[in-house]
């Protein structure tokens, strides 16, 4: 076999198992997706005053804005918490919230199953309960 025909070989054998990887990872989906937000402005936070009243009775941003950055709020608030010690998030309305897992958990924290529903579909394996008490360990 000369090298021509050796290097068309190892280069279908190599699309070859590009292409059933891909399959692979695409199998089970059926054509169906996660929903995307549109893009949304990024969030003020300002520093807030003082005993600023704190609210952590509603969302802290629209559920579509939630839904397509929830992962970059939380690393921006365990960032800003842990690093800076700034633990009051201001959204554009002006309304102050808790950076806490606890603000989250205080509305989604009733299904345990809710952060694990959309991770499980897209298998990402967060890191929070490295550090935090998993919704699926609390006692119900």
């Amino acid at each position: 076999m000369n090298k021509i025909t050796q290097f068309l070989v190892a280069l279908a054998a190599g699309l070859t198992v590009f292409m059933a990887a891909w399959f692979f990872m695409h199998a089970g989906h059926h054509g169906s997706h996660p929903a995307v937000a549109a893009e949304a402005p990024a969030p003020v936070a300002a520093a807030p005053a003082k005993g600023a009243p704190v609210d952590s009775s509603k969302c802290i941003m629209p559920t579509e804005y939630m839904r397509a950055h929830h992962m970059q709020v939380l690393n921006g608030w365990r960032f800003d918490s842990v690093r800076k010690g700034n633990r009051t998030f201001v959204n554009q309305d002006g309304v102050h919230f808790d950076k806490s897992l606890n603000t989250c958990l205080g509305c989604h924290g009733s299904n345990p199953m809710f952060c694990y529903m959309c991770h499980d579909y897209a298998n990402v394996k967060p890191t929070c309960w490295n550090c935090h008490i998993s919704p699926k360990e609390l006692p119900q």
